[in-house]
């Protein structure tokens, strides 16, 4: 199975190591617009490298392609694999645009293509105990949050919220995902944000530094969601039902029922999961296997698009 790779930047790293060791996967080619970093994994792979992902999907006819770009960096290369029907793992979030998104979506439905999104916190261990322990129970109360210092170098895209769409969008959107994928999702939001600190720190920086979003979900169930950029770092999501606490954090999950408390701690490794996962839906056809398609990673990046909403106009917004 010729996999090529377009982005060959942090992320796209840690993918290329976890799928170059499964078996019969050969990584043909490899795309960055700063043609050395491609050249570097062409070197080490024994592939080729282009600056051009058209050309190189033109040349190559891969079956199928890994897209591992910025946000802002969205310019075709899910049209051109959909067109040449090339299935294709794409990292989160999907897109800046939710309309792009909705239209390209819509397109993958009507062609059947198999395709997944990089929301690798559905591929935990500790995750998917999460999803079997509260598969019979009424959740009342999510709480997730997202809390970190701030990403990336001075002058970093991160920081420049048309780049990156901000925390919520580009980092508290695994978060908010996996809100959904184990609670539900969401029918309306609220959203506040904070700013003032590190814009008079870091040069560029028009980000938030924090925000918190009240949701209200379609089964009734409400949530929050707290994220920032001023730190210190900690992330993780608590579910909560009658005498029942489910959270997880630090790569540990906890359930707690009345005076009951078990742990779990995860021993998978989930991207290397989310890599095994979608060649065999491929290989097998066979989608059920993706746990984040693109149709489903849109409905995440509209929750985050409208908390960026509700945060500049401090009104709810439905879903």
């Amino acid at each position: 199975m010729r996999i090529s790779v377009i982005g060959c930047g942090g992320i796209s790293r840690y993918h290329i190591r976890n799928l170059a060791g499964i078996e019969g996967v050969e990584l043909n080619a490899f795309c960055d617009l700063v043609k050395e970093k491609a050249e570097s994994n062409s070197r080490e792979y024994g592939a080729r490298a282009y600056e051009d992902f058209r050309e190189m999907l033109e040349k190559e006819k891969p079956d199928a392609c890994y897209i591992c770009v910025p946000p802002f960096a969205h310019e075709g290369q899910e049209e051109m694999c959909l067109e040449m029907k090339i299935p294709f793992f794409v990292e989160k979030p999907v897109h800046l645009s939710l309309e792009k998104a909705k239209e390209l979506a819509g397109k993958i439905e009507a062609q059947g293509l198999i395709t997944s999104v990089g929301y690798v916190m559905r591929y935990y261990g500790c995750i998917q105990k999460a999803r079997e322990v509260i598969q019979n129970e009424k959740i009342g109360l999510v709480i997730g949050k997202y809390l970190a210092g701030v990403p990336g170098k001075e002058g970093s895209w991160l920081h420049k919220k048309e780049l990156s769409g901000g925390q919520v969008i580009e980092q508290a959107t695994h978060i908010a995902d996996t809100m959904r994928y184990l609670a539900g999702d969401v029918e309306e939001v609220c959203s506040y944000k904070f700013q003032g600190i590190n814009r008079n720190i870091y040069k560029g920086y028009d980000a938030e530094d924090a925000s918190v979003t009240s949701m209200k979900l379609k089964n009734g169930a409400i949530a929050s969601l707290l994220c920032t950029w001023l730190g210190p770092s900690s992330a993780g999501i608590e579910l909560i039902g009658r005498d029942l606490s489910v959270s997880y954090e630090r790569r540990i999950l906890t359930v707690e029922r009345g005076d009951k408390k078990e742990t779990y701690g995860e021993e998978s490794n989930p991207m290397l999961e989310e890599a095994q996962s979608f060649v065999t839906a491929v290989r097998e056809n066979k989608p059920s296997l993706i746990k984040s398609d693109y149709s489903d990673a849109v409905k995440t990046l509209e929750l985050t698009v409208k908390c960026n909403i509700s945060m500049e106009t401090g009104k709810p917004v439905k879903i």
